[in-house]
């Protein structure tokens, strides 16, 4: 199955997600988006992030070159299934209208600190974890 992980930006919580998800399972795929990626980060690599990319490190994943990318609506209708990890706003119709759509309520660490952004990442990681156990039920 092809899922698609979705945050406000794709700079932190889509992102974690993508690539927990990715290390975890070899049958499944994951890509990420971010539905109002401030410009200043689209197309930039995670490297430049103060906390994602250590805290990603942390648990041996390396998201240093990965980049935000802006969420379209081919990236929807090419995946099996969408998870948006973050608020319920700002939602294009195509993503509304999408049936198999998955909603985590995960806080956006935006500009938080270390300790936060390690909160966020385990929350996002147990979430995966639960949604590959489903997966290989």
């Amino acid at each position: 199955m092809k899922f698609l992980f979705i945050c406000k930006a794709n700079v932190g919580r889509s992102q974690m997600a993508e690539a927990i998800f990715n290390s975890l399972t070899k049958v499944h795929v994951a890509s990420s988006a971010g539905l109002n990626p401030p410009t200043h980060w689209e197309g930039e690599k995670l490297s430049k992030t103060k906390h994602v990319a250590p805290c990603m490190l942390e648990i041996g994943i390396n998201v240093s070159e990965k980049i935000s990318k802006r969420l379209t609506e081919p990236m929807v209708k090419e995946s099996d299934r969408v998870v948006v990890v973050g608020e319920k706003e700002d939602w294009p119709i195509f993503l509304k209208e999408f049936v198999k759509l998955t909603y985590w309520d995960i806080v956006d660490p935006g500009d938080g600190d270390r300790e936060l952004h390690i909160t966020v990442r385990d929350q996002i990681r147990e979430k995966v974890v639960g949604l590959v156990k489903e997966l290989e039920k």
